[in-house]
């Protein structure tokens, strides 16, 4: 296969299509291994409802909840400290034991939970973010900040579960100061509350049911309620719908998550012309600066195009820099030699750049 050095995305080079120029060899470039493909799938966005604190029992549980395949779950708190001695639930959604007479009532057999604090799970005391993912009292997925949570500061934690991949960000204001880079397991990353809904409803017995719970919650290695110390003033939980119709182009080895540090070795394809046909990128780029620990916007949007790329599966080889730091959407049509289009995506990928301290190995397999 014919390799091409080429600019991967552009956000701060005059033209698309143009040499790649190596940064210094002390640089340390590390190859992205990522060997599966993002999908442009086109899906629409429609919030299911607006949450507060307290206890949302089966009934109360909007059916697109717990059926939820993709979507986002956006979660306003202001954390008041303790967990290095406590776990503190910010959200719940799993299962309950109804038999208030069983010993077992307590034991959350499965759920999809964020909190704050594992202080007897691992070594040291710990007052980070969890996101986790449990089935039969044992964890399959959980990823954490890996930095604790300052106390008196309001977040806003967004769970974004898309077709190509989950992402997590913690946000505070307009700042990003986490992307929860560590995983202890991360096998069943595209678990989500449908999965969790699967699980009760095949193993629910006689005593099983669904709960939600906003500010308090179960931890699956110690019983009984915990509250959230600290005050959540919002939950948006949002669903999206994705067509029918196959997508048009495919990114091969690229994820919708990357770090400037990483050189990509992919390619762009529309699957639906032949390979005499051409490709151009549409790009929109918001730069983003890491200064003090967080990414924060930085300056006006820059918008372009890409120069012809033949649509026959050519490697393309970019290494990313830290001019690159920043939000992409990439927007792909289809054209003949001489320039006219063929066809237009509707769905743009979607892909951040974060900065290289934030690199997050468990991504590369």
């Amino acid at each position: 296969m014919m390799k091409n050095k080429v600019v991967f995305i552009l956000g701060c080079f005059t033209s698309f299509m143009v040499g790649c120029n190596k940064e210094p060899e002390s640089y340390p470039w590390t190859i992205c291994d990522y060997s599966g493909t993002y999908k442009n799938i086109l899906f629409s966005e429609t919030l299911i409802k607006e949450f507060t604190s307290g206890i949302y029992e089966e009934k109360d549980i909007p059916e697109d909840v717990m059926q939820l395949e993709f979507g986002r779950i956006e979660i306003d708190f202001r954390y008041n400290g303790d967990g290095q001695n406590y776990f503190a639930p910010l959200f719940y959604y799993g299962s309950i034991n109804k038999n208030v007479s069983d010993d077992a009532r307590e034991e959350p057999q499965f759920h999809l939970a964020v909190e704050i604090g594992h202080y007897n799970v691992i070594p040291v005391p710990v007052e980070y973010l969890f996101y986790t993912f449990c089935t039969y009292r044992q964890p399959q997925y959980c990823r954490d900040t890996n930095w604790p949570i300052i106390s008196g500061i309001d977040y806003t934690m967004i769970m974004d579960k898309r077709p190509e991949g989950i992402i997590l960000q913690l946000k505070k204001e307009n700042a990003i100061v986490n992307i929860f880079p560590h995983a202890f397991f991360p096998d069943s990353s595209q678990f989500f509350f449908k999965d969790v809904t699967a699980y009760i409803d095949k193993n629910k017995g006689d005593s099983l049911q669904k709960v939600l719970m906003i500010g308090k919650g179960f931890a699956g290695i110690e019983p009984g309620l915990h509250n959230f110390n600290g005050k959540i003033s919002g939950v948006r939980i949002y669903k999206y719908s994705l067509s029918q119709s196959a997508p048009k182009y495919e990114l091969k080895r690229v994820r919708n998550q990357h770090t400037e540090n990483q050189e990509l070795i992919y390619s762009i394809i529309d699957g639906s012309s032949d390979n005499d046909k051409y490709i151009i990128l549409n790009y929109e780029f918001q730069p983003y600066k890491f200064e003090g620990g967080e990414l924060i916007p930085l300056g006006n949007k820059i918008s372009g195009k890409s120069d012809l790329i033949l649509n026959n599966g050519q490697e393309l080889i970019y290494q990313l820099n830290r001019n690159h730091i920043g939000l992409y959407s990439l927007n792909p049509e289809t054209c003949e030699k001489n320039g006219n289009i063929i066809t237009t995506s509707i769905q743009p990928f979607v892909i951040w750049i974060y900065p290289k301290e934030w690199d997050f190995e468990f991504y590369k397999h």
